[in-house]
């Protein structure tokens, strides 16, 4: 008998303690999961306030706002996947990590959607590391028509009700269990209609015609560097002459920039320099592909030149068709060579 009371005594024991483990293992899955379902709160916020006016925004705004959401919802994942550790699928802390999983995939696809369909980019992660200036714009997002923008939004909607459904049972699960945990509340769909293909359907018609979604090319000069660089002007030099010291070749480097809305596979800029003693003019075409935001430095271009002579230099953007602006897209420069160096064979002159 005394037997049998110290076992029934040791299971109870270990019955007591493996119930307060679980309860306090589900009540620090709910706290963590509060935290992060404020966060997605907020974030699901955001979206709803960008999506409710989106054809009246710019095309900066709303890609701004679509890279700020899915970072926001992929940092949120991974945190309430780390708050599951390795539980089950099936179980509350599981259901809570594949709805927060469920979310980050949504933003990410609402994303791609609408960067395909107004022909964006998204920005690269903050701390990547640098690949040059000189971009590859055959990996750009591919464009999408209306019907299969409409089709793959209304998809984001159906994905996020899901998400909303898993987050209700997990929360459900988790106060029924032991500890008791409590959620707060997270809904992403808080209008379904909205989500649907024919509102989706009229939403993207207005971004198709919004003014303010309009694509623009603006391609431009940032600078212009010579090699030898310009001496220092010496008094009485008339303005946009640049003195160079004596030397058989100037090198031209062109930093060209892309500060439209729209990726430029084929951005040009033309080298031209005019003997003005001969008349003699050598050019150069340098090109880059550009996504919408960057800058790319050119490779130099190199002429020959002879000591003691003035040259024409123009470096120019080759504009493409649309682009009405001009400011910054033209450099003319006169290059007043310093005599004492013998020319070499091949020079400009």
């Amino acid at each position: 008998m005394v037997v049998l009371a110290l076992l029934v005594g040791g299971l109870t024991q270990e019955s007591t303690q493996s119930q307060a483990y679980r309860a306090n293992s589900n009540r620090s899955v709910a706290a963590q999961g509060s935290v992060v379902a404020g966060q997605s709160n907020a974030t699901a916020s955001q979206v709803r306030r960008l999506l409710t006016d989106l054809s009246t925004q710019t095309r900066q705004t709303i890609q701004s706002g679509l890279d700020s959401a899915v970072q926001q919802t992929a940092d949120q994942a991974d945190r309430a996947e780390l708050a599951a550790g390795s539980a089950s699928p099936g179980s509350a802390a599981g259901q809570l990590a594949a709805a927060f999983i469920e979310r980050a995939q949504s933003v990410a696809q609402l994303r791609t959607a609408v960067d395909g369909f107004l022909g964006l980019r998204p920005a690269p992660p903050a701390g990547a590391p640098s690949t040059g200036t000189t971009v590859s714009v055959a990996g750009a997002t591919g464009s999408l028509s209306a019907a299969q923008a409409t089709n793959r939004i209304a998809a984001v909607g159906a994905l996020l009700a899901r998400s909303d459904s898993l987050y209700r049972s997990a929360r459900r699960s988790l106060a029924a269990a032991t500890g008791h945990a409590k959620l707060p509340a997270s809904v992403w769909v808080t209008d379904a209609g909205l989500w649907q293909a024919a509102n989706v359907a009229t939403e993207v018609d207005l971004l198709a015609t919004s003014p303010d979604l309009t694509t623009t090319h603006y391609l431009l000069l940032r600078t212009v560097r010579l090699s030898p660089p310009a001496l220092p002007t010496p008094q009485g030099t008339p303005a946009g002459v640049s003195v160079l010291s004596p030397t058989s070749q100037v090198g031209i480097t062109a930093v060209l920039a892309n500060d439209g809305s729209a990726d430029e596979p084929h951005a040009s800029v033309r080298f031209t320099l005019a003997n003005q003693s001969s008349g003699t003019t050598a050019t150069r075409v340098e090109s880059a592909g550009l996504i919408l935001g960057a800058s790319v430095t050119l490779p130099t271009v190199t002429f020959g030149v002879t000591p003691g002579t003035n040259y024409a230099l123009t470096v120019a953007v080759v504009v493409p068709t649309g682009q009405g602006a001009t400011a910054g897209t033209v450099l003319q420069q006169v290059l007043q060579v310093a005599p004492g160096t013998e020319p070499r064979a091949g020079h400009a002159g």
